[in-house]
């Protein structure tokens, strides 16, 4: 195992540069990215549907699949294209450390939604959990805004412990719970920073799509609204791949800092 890794604290406009950052990696191979998402959504897909086990087995592979991501982000860093091949790079790494990262996801989601429940009766529990959908409209369920804000917040610890958690398995040879410690200590330490990422994320994710469909919608109806969302599809696409990209882009920034690409001793996971 390796020394226990450090990390810098950078000033808040540091998040808007991860995301200039991973988009110049991303722009620079558009069709690679985007296979690498489609990809890991059809694999996604078809293990949720196999009875009984799908769900909890594509819940264990998220972190083994997210080093796939890590690895076609360092490969292009060192001028490799990012093949879709690299996407199962994490069934070549730690895998015996990185499933538990995919069980302490599932218990945190979990947790949070259960404590969300005292706030709409456990509607939202049960609509991400059981696939129960509510009788009425979901946003016209009393509590549901507040208890969409209650879980978020209470899923949060468990979101920045996972963040550089995989990247620190495989790069570093870190054990699983010195990963999620570490991961989530080099969060908090930059909270400015991630925030200010999170807000860039949310404003080519959510806002700009959103103008882009109710503008359609005022102007043509209902077949505005389904143009609206042909022009919106890519970007959203292209926002998945930058975030994939960026767990990458900060986890580099954060803990190896100021190094050129030939310094760092990190190795390509697989």
């Amino acid at each position: 195992m390796s020394d226990l890794p450090e990390f810098v604290q950078l000033r808040a406009a540091r998040g808007w540069d991860w995301v200039v950052h991973a988009h110049a990696l991303f722009s620079r191979a558009r069709m690679y990215w985007l296979l690498l998402i489609l990809g890991y959504w059809l694999i996604t897909i078809m293990l949720t549907v196999v009875p009984y086990i799908g769900v909890a087995a594509a819940t264990l592979l998220k972190p083994v699949f997210a080093v796939g991501f890590l690895a076609a982000a360092w490969s292009q860093e060192r001028g490799e294209a990012p093949h879709l091949s690299r996407l199962f790079a994490g069934f070549r790494a730690n895998v015996r450390a990185l499933l538990p990262l995919g069980a302490v996801y599932a218990a945190g989601i979990a947790l949070a939604l259960v404590a969300s429940s005292v706030l709409d009766d456990g509607v939202l529990m049960r609509m991400v959990l059981m696939g129960e959908a509510p009788e009425v409209p979901v946003m016209d369920v009393p509590g549901i805004q507040s208890a969409m804000m209650l879980a978020a917040a209470c899923a949060l610890p468990t979101l920045l412990a996972l963040w550089f958690a995989p990247a620190l398995i495989v790069f570093q040879d870190q054990p699983t719970f010195t990963a999620l410690a570490m991961s989530l200590r080099a969060a908090l330490a930059n909270f400015g920073a991630v925030i200010v990422y999170a807000m860039s994320v949310f404003l080519f994710w959510v806002v700009i799509p959103g103008i882009i469909i109710s503008l359609s919608a005022v102007l043509a109806g209902q077949t505005g609204a389904l143009f609206g969302v042909a022009l919106a599809t890519p970007i959203t696409l292209s926002v998945v791949a930058v975030i994939h990209i960026a767990d990458y882009v900060v986890y580099r920034d954060l803990f190896h800092h100021g190094e050129a690409i030939g310094d760092t001793t990190d190795a390509p996971p697989g």
